[in-house]
């Protein structure tokens, strides 16, 4: 169905009759809400005040009657249930309510006797109202009640002459009460308000059903509307409108011109009749403008031919120029190093372009920079919505000068070109094309800049990771040429061929070996495409650790390189090589030990039976027996000389550096855990003082315990927590814990017994804990082990405590 125009004079007859549907419909709806709300409050409140008549008939009952009659029968009792008019009330009314649900009632007071008829809320307000206002016997009114809308009607509870008994004083108050109630509920006066009579009903169901019936009594009028506006609308259009449509149809299909068009439109915003008479009048002025114009086109039309060739021909000019500026501006782009140097190319290319006053970029962004030509230290202005110009990439362009947005995308401008025409000149509207690809070409040139500067930077924080790394390092192809290598492998490399070569090729210096192939394994290395360790020893006493990781070029996967990573493992060996010596120095001594008591018991025996002999002998036998003394002698200095030379002096006139030595034992032993894939954390104390021991001994006993720690760890999942620190005055304490499986409970009584192992057969003497449990004795100190707690934050295997004493020497 087609809708009438808004301004015909069909639209002007329905939307009259519209209007007055809405009125006659809005009054009869605001007079039936009000009836119907007036019905619904007189019912509510006649079924309240039902409800209070109720009330009235039983307390009127209980005081007239049931009372009296209950003070004759007991007159020294009370009992609560017959006697009380509250009490009796409340539980009848509260059956009925329970019964309907239709109604609440409650009998409140402040300071109740029974906390439950405690009055609050709405409660509270009532009595304060009916306090205020004694001479209102009633109110009525609606609230919220529990988030339900309720009439309510409520009157004053006021204490009778009658009543005073029982709410007056205590000592004349029924025993009963008291013993029940204690002291709550008395204290009244005669006529006082202490409470309200309160009868809520729900009308929520109720405004809700007359909603329903008010809507649809709505629908039920809108429906007849519609149907009267479309019967009435139909009669119009047939016997009014099609007519007078179909003259105006006449006039628009004979003038279909532009002119002709306008005219109708301007005449279109009247009714019907109103747009005949217009059309016409106009119809007049519009064919003798018609007349006029083409006499005035035929004479100029030669005019208009030699303008518009001249007006092309500058066009065509333009945009050769704009063609070379592009690659003006192209040019200077490719040869700017930054953007300082890329707006000093740029802006003088523009500024000619266009005959400007003055060209300037202005970094809106980040540095807040401009530049400027000619120089000029004021900033040139910016419009006011400048933002809205760099976030919408829309250009702006007024008649002096135009705000182009320098962006490589849309949405990511970082600064405005601002060009200022000169004086009686003016942008043109196609020059906006221009001007945006020129923003857009300078935008794309900054972010190259940008990108290029951040590849530099980067590239040269890569440099400086690479050659702050200690050990040597160097990319190397597949014969192990280095390609680039750091300072630490230009160094070896030096050392190791006394300075001929300067470039880390440390391959052919460190695989020269017979039988090696001379590139470390690199050739197997890429082949099985997997990193490759091994270890290489020099005739002059040093070795290496060389750990090959190949790599594959994404580009050329023809051409392979490998990553050399090579370390000095000269200082652990030496340290390993040290601890094998003094475990056999150890060994020796528990030896020399054995010995001593196998030989020097004997030895004992023959010297003490020697000297009772040469007490009664005499001549040669004192000369034999002289003989004997002195051989056992020598035989017992021999023994002790072997005990001195086995047992280290682990006492020292020299301090020693107890963190230190455990941060360098500490250090040799992580080549080892980096092969096993474990760990090694140190926490120590920097304020322990020097201990007067050999250097050698503590070092032996901080081996040994990261030995049997590194044995014990699991594989790749190893980790060793060594601490040390001071618990206690006068003693420092070194912690050992590992993660392994810790030691059974039944060895741990064993663990320092010379000869006693839990490893596998060649894989320990059982000496290493023996010897420095000999050690911490000497020193007086002790070594405990333990199996550590995950509950205590402890790693799980096993943990050796080893306490040295301090004493005012040590320092």
């Amino acid at each position: 169905m087609k809708l009438p125009r808004p301004y015909s004079i069909q639209s002007k007859f329905l939307l009259s009759l519209i209007l007055t549907s809405l009125v006659i419909g809005g009054v009869l709806f605001a007079g039936f809400s009000m009836h119907m709300s007036r019905v619904l409050e007189n019912v509510v409140r006649e079924k309240a005040r039902m409800v209070f008549g109720q009330v009235d008939s039983v307390q009127n009952y209980v005081r007239g009657v049931l009372r009296p009659q209950m003070y004759e029968e007991l007159p020294d009792k009370f009992i609560i249930q017959a006697m009380s008019s509250s009490f009796v009330t409340r539980n009848i009314m509260a059956r009925d309510e329970n019964e309907t649900s239709s109604f609440s009632y409650r009998r409140v007071a402040e300071g109740a006797r029974n906390p439950d008829y405690e009055a609050k809320g709405i409660e509270l307000e009532l009595i304060n109202h009916f306090r205020e206002n004694p001479g209102n016997r009633f109110w009525e009114g609606y609230k919220t009640i529990h988030g339900e809308k309720h009439f309510v009607m409520a009157r004053p509870a006021m204490f009778k002459k009658s009543c005073l008994r029982c709410h007056g004083k205590v000592e004349d108050a029924p025993v009963e009460l008291v013993e029940l109630y204690g002291n709550r509920g008395f204290g009244h006066t005669a006529d006082s308000i202490g409470g309200v009579d309160f009868v809520g009903l729900p009308v929520s169901a109720s405004v809700a059903h007359i909603q329903e019936t008010i809507m649809t009594y709505i629908g039920v009028f809108l429906l007849a509307v519609l149907l009267y506006l479309g019967a009435t609308n139909m009669l119009f259009k047939r016997i009014v409108a099609n007519n007078i449509r179909i003259l105006t149809t006449n006039f628009r299909r004979n003038f279909s011109d532009e002119k002709g068009v306008a005219l109708f439109r301007e005449v279109e915003q009247e009714d019907e009749i109103g747009e005949m008479i217009g059309g016409i009048e106009k119809l007049s002025d519009y064919m003798f403008d018609t007349r006029q114009k083409l006499q005035e086109y035929a004479s100029n039309l030669e005019k208009m031919v030699e303008e518009r060739t001249g007006e092309l021909e500058l066009e065509a000019i333009a945009r050769q120029s704009d063609v070379e500026l592009f690659v003006q501006l192209l040019a200077g782009s490719s040869r700017s190093q930054s953007r300082a140097e890329l707006w000093r190319a740029t802006l003088p290319l523009i500024h000619k372009r266009f005959n400007l006053e003055r060209t300037a970029y202005v970094c809106t962004f980040s540095s807040k920079n401009f530049y400027s030509l000619p120089d000029n230290p004021e900033r040139p202005p910016l419009p006011d919505n400048w933002v809205e110009l760099l976030t919408e990439s829309v250009p702006l362009i007024l008649d002096d000068r135009a705000y182009i947005p320098v962006e490589s995308s849309s949405g990511s401008a970082e600064g405005l070109l601002c060009l200022f025409r000169r004086e009686n000149s003016s942008f043109r509207e196609k020059d906006l094309a221009v001007l945006r690809a020129i923003g857009r070409q300078l935008g794309i040139a900054a972010d190259s800049i940008s990108a290029l500067n951040s590849i530099v930077r980067h590239n040269a924080n890569l440099q400086s990771i690479f050659e702050g790394i200690s050990d040597p390092l160097l990319l190397a192809d597949g014969t192990g040429t280095p390609i680039v290598a750091n300072e630490s492998a230009r160094k070896l490399g030096e050392e190791l061929s006394d300075g001929t070569i300067t470039d880390g090729g440390v391959v052919s210096l460190l695989c020269h070996g017979p039988g090696d192939s001379g590139n470390c394994g690199i050739s197997k290395s890429l082949f099985m495409n997997k990193p490759l360790s091994r270890e290489v020893s020099l005739p002059e006493g040093r070795s290496f650790a060389i750990n090959i990781y190949p790599i594959q070029d994404a580009e050329n996967p023809i051409e392979r390189r490998v990553v050399i990573y090579v370390h000095e493992t000269t200082s652990q060996k030496q340290m390993l090589a040290h601890m094998t010596q003094a475990e056999k120095m150890a060994t020796v001594g528990k030896l020399s030990a054995g010995l001593a008591h196998e030989i020097n018991n004997p030895l004992g025996v023959i010297l003490c039976y020697a000297e009772l002999l040469k007490k009664d002998a005499a001549g040669q036998n004192a000369e034999d027996i002289e003989v004997i003394l002195k051989h056992t002698r020598q035989a017992q200095t021999v023994l002790k000389d072997l005990l001195n030379f086995a047992r280290p002096k682990v006492s020292s006139t020299v301090g020693s550096d107890l963190t230190k030595i455990v941060r360098e034992v500490a250090d040799v032993f992580r080549i080892q855990a980096d092969k096993q894939g474990a760990k090694i954390s140190l926490e120590l104390d920097e304020s322990i003082p020097k201990l007067n021991v050999e250097p050698q001994a503590l070092e032996h006993i901080v081996a040994n315990l990261l030995l049997n720690g590194l044995d014990a760890v699991p594989e790749n999942e190893g980790r060793l927590k060594i601490t040390l620190g001071i618990e206690q005055p006068g003693q420092a304490v070194l912690k050992v814990t590992d993660n392994g499986p810790g030691i059974a409970q039944e060895d741990l009584q064993y663990v320092f017994d010379p000869f006693y192992t839990t490893k596998e057969v060649n894989k320990g003497s059982g000496l290493g804990l023996a010897v420095v449990f000999g050690f911490m004795s000497d020193l007086g100190g002790s070594i405990e082990v333990e199996n550590g707690s995950k509950d205590k934050g402890e790693l799980s295997g096993a943990v050796f405590t080893l306490k040295f004493p301090l004493t005012e020497k040590d320092g």
